[in-house]
């Protein structure tokens, strides 16, 4: 129940500083947002309705915030800008599928051993700080390493342990 409460609604963001602040552009029209969604759907090997999730799409207007999950009500909300790359808005995608798979799947003797394998045992699981970063968290690791093995894009945010070689091995047998 700690799960559920804590990756509740959780923000996902990007490390590009004071540069995205700069140049951020909302996609306004929601007709090229549902187009930017359909090209990174098809770099994304999990689509959300197998999770039971739907997306919403927003205008990004916090540089800082990409992607959110909400598993109460099984929405996943990603925040267009003009420009964005469709690896990077599957990347985003897929990352949240992460953090819906762990919601559903993961226990906490799973989230301890997944800690193990990647040599971070003594990290804490979920972010201590409502909206804060996850990418110095496990559970931010993990959404980075699902998204690494279900999105095609060479995206990878974590801060927890280095990119793994091989993403999917790393993750539970179902996730992968």
């Amino acid at each position: 129940m700690v799960a559920a409460v804590a990756l509740a609604v959780t923000g996902c963001g990007s490390d590009e500083g004071g540069r995205a602040r700069a140049a951020l552009r909302p996609e306004l029209d929601p007709a090229a947002r549902r187009a930017q969604l359909g090209r990174a759907l098809e770099l994304v090997s999990v689509k959300p309705s197998a999770l039971g999730y739907r997306v919403r799409l927003e205008p990004r207007r916090n540089p800082g915030l990409r992607a959110q999950v909400d598993t109460k009500t099984r929405t996943i909300t990603l925040f267009l800008a003009r420009g964005d790359a469709p690896h990077r808005t599957a990347h985003d995608l897929a990352h949240e599928l992460g953090h819906a798979w762990d919601n559903e799947h993961m226990t906490d003797a799973g989230r301890r051993a997944y800690l193990v394998r990647r040599h971070a045992r003594t990290r804490r699981w979920f972010p201590t700080a409502n909206r804060a970063s996850d990418y110095q968290v496990g559970a931010g690791d993990f959404a980075e390493v699902y998204a690494l093995c279900h999105a095609a894009s060479p995206e990878y945010r974590s801060r927890v342990a280095p990119r793994p070689a091989n993403a999917c091995a790393v993750l539970p047998k179902g996730a992968r």
